[in-house]
This record gives C-alpha cells, sequence and structure tokens, in this order.
C-alpha cells in the first residue's frame, strides 16, 4: 500500500543490473500456495536471476503487516527501504541476514528473534543474503496505535520521536530470542479464523500481546513478579499522579524502602529508564499535550509540567522534541 493512510512498508529494491529481468505477479504460482496467506489484502510474486520472493500484506490505518518469503539461489545485496519513516517489528522466523542500516552500522538478523527498529525514509540501508530459504514478518505500526504503549514503556519513548521527527540515522531497540509464546502469537495472526470485518479487533489483540510479551522478555526476570517489581511499580503510579511536582530521588527511593543506588539500577532495569528521565518522559508529554491543546502561555505550560522557569523548560524540550515550544505549537496549530 502506498496511500499515506497506511502506516509504511519495508521495500527491498533489487540490484539494477538485474531489475530488467525481474517478473511480477499479483498471484502465487501452484508451487507456492502452501506459503500463501489467506486475509491477505495484497501479494506480490517476484522472479528475479537470483531468486524468487512473495510478500503478502495486510494493511490497516493503525498498522501494516507484511510476511516475506525469500527463495535465494546465487547470494544477492538488495536494498531495504520505505517512503515514510518506519518504526515496527521485525520477525525473522528462518534465515540469518547481514544488514547496514544508514546511520546504526552493520548487523545481524539472526533467526528466532525479533526487535523493535526504526528505518528513516528513502535512507541507504542493505541486506545480504545467501542461497537459502528466508521467512520473516514485518509489523508496521501508526504513532497513533503506539502512543499507548509509551506510558507503560518510556523507554519507547526515544525511538518514537526519532520517527516523529524524521530523523535521518536508523535506531533499534533490542532484538531478542523469540520464545514458543511469541511464536504462537504469530501464528494465530497468519491462520486467523475470523472473517474479514472482525480482522482486524482481532489481529489488534495479537499485536498487544505481541508488544507486551516483546517489552515482558526486555525485563529481567527477577523483576517481574517480585515485592521490589511491586514498590517500584507503586513508585511509577506516584510519579504519574506528581511529576508536576519537585520531586526527590533520594525521597523516592525512601518511599520504595531502598538505597538510593539500589532503586536508580532496579528502577532502569525494570523501565529501561532513569527515575530522572522517567519524570522528565511525562513532563515533556504533559507540555506537548498543552502546546497544541491550550493557548495557555509558555511560562504557565512550565509550571504546570513542573518546571520552575520558562528558561529551562524551553532548553529541555527543545533537546527532547528538537524544536522550540513555540516552534512546536505553530508546527501543531498549522
Amino acid at each position: 500500500m502506498t496511500s499515506s493512510l497506511y502506516p509504511p512498508a519495508l521495500h527491498f529494491g533489487i540490484p539494477e543490473a538485474m531489475q530488467p529481468h525481474v517478473r511480477t505477479s499479483e498471484s502465487l504460482p501452484e508451487r507456492y500456495q502452501q506459503y500463501r496467506i489467506a486475509q491477505a489484502t495484497e501479494t506480490t510474486y517476484a522472479e528475479a536471476p537470483f531468486g524468487s520472493y512473495i510478500t503478502q500484506q495486510i494493511s490497516e490505518p493503525d498498522w501494516v503487516i507484511s510476511w516475506q518469503h525469500c527463495f535465494v539461489k546465487e547470494k544477492v545485496r538488495l536494498r531495504p527501504s520505505v517512503a515514510q519513516p518506519m518504526l515496527a517489528m521485525y520477525c525473522i522466523l528462518q534465515g540469518n541476514i547481514s544488514c547496514r542500516l544508514q546511520g546504526k552500522g552493520k548487523l545481524m538478523l539472526i533467526e528466532k528473534e525479533f526487535g523493535i527498529y526504526y528505518i528513516p525514509d528513502h535512507s541507504d540501508n542493505t541486506a545480504d543474503l545467501r542461497p537459502g530459504y528466508y521467512e520473516m514478518i514485518c509489523i508496521s505500526f501508526s504513532p497513533a496505535f503506539l502512543r499507548q504503549f509509551i506510558a507503560h514503556h518510556p523507554s519507547f519513548e526515544e525511538i518514537f520521536q526519532l520517527q516523529q521527527r524524521q530523523a535521518r540515522r536508523a535506531s533499534m531497540l533490542p532484538a531478542i530470542r523469540m520464545e514458543v509464546s511469541d511464536l504462537k502469537v504469530l501464528l494465530e495472526m497468519r491462520q486467523s479464523p475470523a472473517a474479514a470485518e472482525a480482522l482486524k479487533p482481532y489481529i489488534d489483540t495479537r499485536l498487544h500481546e505481541l508488544l507486551t510479551l516483546y517489552f515482558s522478555a526486555l525485563t529481567p526476570k527477577y523483576l517481574q513478579n517480585s515485592d521490589q517489581a511491586q514498590k517500584l511499580r507503586q513508585i511509577c503510579v506516584y510519579i504519574q499522579e506528581h511529576y508536576h511536582h519537585h520531586l526527590s530521588i533520594s525521597e523516592l527511593s525512601k518511599q520504595a524502602g531502598m538505597h538510593i543506588n539500589t532503586f536508580e539500577r532496579a528502577f532502569k532495569e525494570l523501565l529501561s529508564v532513569s527515575p530522572r528521565g522517567y519524570i522528565e518522559h511525562l513532563r515533556m508529554k504533559k507540555a506537548a499535550s498543552l502546546l497544541a491543546q491550550t493557548s495557555l502561555s509558555i511560562k504557565e505550560i512550565s509550571i504546570s509540567s513542573g518546571y520552575r522557569g520558562a528558561n529551562y523548560f524551553t532548553a529541555v524540550f527543545r533537546k527532547r522534541y528538537r524544536c522550540s515550544p513555540r516552534e512546536f505549537r505553530k508546527n501543531h496549530l498549522t
């Protein structure tokens, strides 16, 4: 789908010398029917000198899911790119792929691992495929779909902001090993029993499950169900309710019953962000909302967001959003 109504989809550019010899079709040959996704709304089959590949998509305004199958006979270098900045989860079900992302450098996509990636638009990326069979799933999300996860996973905020300001440098959250539960969700998405009118809510639920499993896997096991984790979650709620007031990290650690060093380390392991970073995340989120939705002055917004002075607030805001509060408001009003 090329419409701006949908999140961007990943496109694999074929070497220029091979392009005159590429044949494409919107249907699968009989020998590839076993790979057909019944619910796919768009299918592309391509044959090239290096082999063949299949892309099948389900597209909604909140997400685009692409199932990709590559059958490689000869080593080839493809060029993955997107027409708009993309924030996506990429799952490698079979095969290992050596990649280079613009501004990020070289990395290896490993079989049975999945991660979250930010890819700039029209960026110079490469993917080297050796002879063999590859199966991947790319899930591109809309900003609206992802925003609900940011409050619970503030480590998501930084990579999300890269997409929002259309940064030119690629980025990623850690790629982790897929467990049985992750593979089960992907299989349920592929074999969706839902009728067409019920497909979106069905897949919405599966995507929420998949993202929750991913972020849970990033959390150290000893923090997931322990008393210490419960205390830290209570502190998170307290911060959410009082972030606009002066908050002392020392006092928060006492409230949690921990030494300040232990508190800061455990907090960051649980939320992938420091206590100070979490407080700033909430303050910036509130400030951005007030700038976009109210006519309050910059000074009033700085105070309402928990900052004592407009100058310091402006400096912090500019660092986060790469523009001044006034510029942010102007952009959102226009």
